[in-house]
């Protein structure tokens, strides 16, 4: 479990005496920084409060135009989203932070918030994401003046690389992390390196009796600083080091890990441990009752979750809506005003053009120039905004056709007693089917919107190493009905050894449909090739899709990946090719189509071929303006 920043030294005599100066503050600046000192606070003790405060924050913040007081409030809120185990809120309010207080040039923020970044990507599980911008918030670290942050970003690389197989001993990293929080008298870093060293030397193989007396001790600790949130985290590892000595016990701290956190509220926390809990036990052989109990728990919760997503991902997307229509709504606003002042200077002249004839006629006319200029970007906005909304109701189009394939197929199983006349072998390949569908959806789903939160909310592009065999593999299996139905050969020579660098998800996206769309239009018997290989320079992967189809119609083949197309085109279901080319651009690549002399189509795409992660960010860094 990782830690998002409160930097600040988080005593329970400190919130008093904060929360006692509210009455007496008159400067709405001195009451914003307060309020967000107040949520930061209460980060690890109350979420309730937390929230509170970093809400009224934020609010009173863009009343008066606090441009830092607004990011800080921004970061408050994203520690409470991300406990409330909601992404889509905590990845906009950390990013929105982050270019806040890089426009500011507040260095020690942003390297805080590069951190808190991370923070949410290990959330995620995509831990090498998350390392590297450990690493980047350690190396921003290391030329700061002031090195208040530095602990705790120190912490959080040791705490990522203790899970790490074969990774160094980080004991020296969490001692040299401790000293300096004691130098700065912050206890709250300082409970978190000792529940990092604990766990560390745990895990290092150091005996569980050994290290249960400090972790007792650390425990009393911090509830006597009211720390709930870390007295949940100190349970658990507490439950794990009696699990080899006294099974007992081991259940009874699991079950006050998880009722504390569900009890204070931290829904994140309480999912975790208790997944983490369930699993621990799963290992363990005759399993313990209690294992069951935490199974069906996790089921009921996964399935709440699941929904919640699902409705939080459409309100999000509603969310990123309106606030284009905002920004469109302020834009028509200013034009507006701007065109009020032109017609008053209009006016203007007209009472001097009785004696200027000659020069105001002139001016008339550039005006009208600058009159129609205004009018004619006006109406291009307005028909921008008008394709944009078809645009976002065709993708929801998209998100929901994926969500109701598989359970299309799982209601007519249900409704036409299918299952009842079966065989267990028959059920059992049905059954396999749905799932992998259902799952190679979801991963695909997983790819759209995350293209959509880097177009919505400028969330960092921040690509990992990604099998293309594997994933090709995936795609063929979504579509391995339809090959089969149709008789058509696909034949894969793409070497294994080929890795991308690439966002797994979005490429998972564009290899489901290209195969698609070629498996809908190759013949029945036809056949479908599917090759990779390096460019001439050896730094990219052209992959290509080749199937034996009638081809693209000339007419279609330049405006195959345009949004815009001319009347004598018809437009088709090109909507997924569209996002296809937009996803592969957000990944550095490109793609395009020709037709085979042979017959068929061929669809090629290029990306990165997979080197040093550090290199690449470093460059696209470089080339994306970000420090």
């Amino acid at each position: 479990m990782l830690i998002l920043s409160s930097s600040l030294v988080g005593q329970i005599k400190d919130i008093t005496a904060l929360r006692a100066r509210i009455p007496t503050l008159r400067d709405s600046t001195e009451r914003v920084a307060l309020y967000a000192r107040l949520g930061m606070l209460y980060t690890n003790r109350s979420l309730d409060s937390c929230y509170y405060f970093g809400a009224r924050a934020l609010d009173l913040a863009k009343r008066i135009k606090d441009r830092p007081g607004e990011a800080e409030a921004m970061n408050v809120l994203a520690f409470y989203y991300n406990e409330k185990d909601n992404p889509y809120l905590a990845y906009k309010y950390v990013n929105e932070s982050l270019v806040a207080f890089k426009r500011l040039g507040n260095k020690p923020k942003v390297c805080e918030l590069t951190m808190n970044v991370g923070v949410l990507l290990s959330y995620e599980g995509k831990m090498d994401q998350a390392m590297a911008q450990y690493q980047r918030a350690y190396a921003l670290s290391q030329h700061l003046v002031q090195d208040s942050i530095k602990p705790l970003v120190m912490l959080n690389l040791a705490l990522a690389q203790s899970f790490t197989p074969g990774a160094p001993d980080v004991l020296p990293l969490v001692d040299e992390a401790e000293q300096l929080a004691e130098k700065q008298g912050n206890e709250r870093f300082v409970v978190i390196a000792r529940l990092t060293r604990n766990g560390a030397r745990f895990r290092n193989g150091v005996p569980a009796d050994e290290v249960i007396a400090d972790q007792h001790a650390l425990i009393a600790t911090t509830k006597e600083l009211g720390y709930e949130y870390f007295t949940a985290l100190a349970y658990m590892e507490l439950a794990n080091m009696y699990l080899p000595l006294h099974t007992d016990s081991a259940l009874r701290y699991f079950d006050r890990a998880i009722g504390l956190a569900e009890k204070t509220g931290y829904e994140g926390l309480h999912f975790q441990t208790m997944a983490q809990a369930y699993e621990t036990l799963a290992r363990i052989q005759p399993m313990p009752a209690q294992a069951n109990v935490y199974g069906r728990r996790l089921l009921e919760r996964s399935r709440e979750k699941s929904l919640e997503n699902q409705k939080t991902g459409m309100d999000f997307l509603q969310l990123a809506l309106n606030e284009q229509e905002v920004a469109a709504a302020q834009a028509k606003l200013r034009l507006r005003r701007m065109l009020g002042v032109l017609w008053g200077v209009i006016g203007l002249l007209a009472i001097i053009f009785s004696l200027l004839f000659f020069g105001m006629y002139r001016k008339k006319r550039r005006l009208a120039r600058i009159l129609k200029d205004s009018n004619d970007r006006l109406a291009a906005q307005n028909n921008r905004l008008e394709d944009n909304d078809a645009f976002h109701q065709q993708l929801i189009s998209i998100m929901s056709h994926d969500l109701r394939q598989p359970l299309s197929a799982m209601l007519m199983l249900g409704e036409g007693g299918m299952v009842e006349q079966m065989s267990d072998e028959q059920r059992q390949y049905v059954f396999d089917q749905i799932s992998q569908n259902a799952r190679t959806s979801l991963q695909a789903m997983d790819g759209l919107v995350h293209w959509m939160k880097l177009n919505t909310i400028g969330l960092a592009y921040t690509p990992a190493v990604v099998s293309l065999k594997e994933n090709m593999r995936d795609a063929l299996r979504y579509n391995g009905a339809l090959a089969a139905q149709k008789g058509i050969a696909v034949m894969d020579f793409i070497p294994e050894s080929i890795d991308l660098l690439a966002q797994s998800e979005m490429l998972l996206f564009v290899n489901r449909n290209i195969l698609g769309n070629a498996l809908r239009y190759t013949p029945e018997g036809g056949k479908i090739v599917l090759t990779a290989k390096r460019d001439g320079d050896g730094n990219r992967v052209i992959v290509c899709i080749a199937d034996s189809g009638k081809g693209i119609p000339e007419q279609l083949l330049p405006y195959v990946f345009a949004k815009e197309r001319p009347e004598t085109v018809s437009a088709g279901s090109g909507l997924a090719l569209i996002v296809c080319h937009e996803m592969i651009t957000k990944m550095n690549g490109r793609i395009w189509a020709i037709n085979n002399p042979e017959g068929g189509a061929c669809f090629y795409y290029s990306l990165p071929i997979a080197g040093p992660v550090s290199t690449y960010l470093a460059e696209t860094n470089r080339s994306t303006g970000l420090s």
